[in-house]
């Protein structure tokens, strides 16, 4: 039997959740720059500059990519062996 400290649970949620609402994939920054070379809507345009420069921004600082709030929902399989 394998004992995990849920201390450690914690903070490797945390640290999963930061680096993910701070540094998108690179495939995901490539395809919304994709969208927005392909755009020819004006106002569409625009809003697709908008998040390149906010994930740019993101990565850049180390801040959120979005400020939008919210409670994460963590569900953590570990298996009968672990406690």
């Amino acid at each position: 039997m394998r004992e995990i400290q849920a201390s450690t649970i914690t903070d490797v949620v945390e640290r999963l959740c930061i680096e993910a609402n701070q540094h998108l994939p690179e495939d995901v920054k490539e395809a919304i720059k994709t969208c927005r070379a392909r755009e020819d809507w004006d106002i569409a345009g625009k809003v697709l500059d908008q998040i390149v420069e906010n994930f740019e921004i993101a990565d850049r600082e180390n801040v959120p990519i979005c400020q939008d709030t919210g409670m994460a929902c963590v569900f953590l399989e570990i298996g009968q062996d672990v406690h």
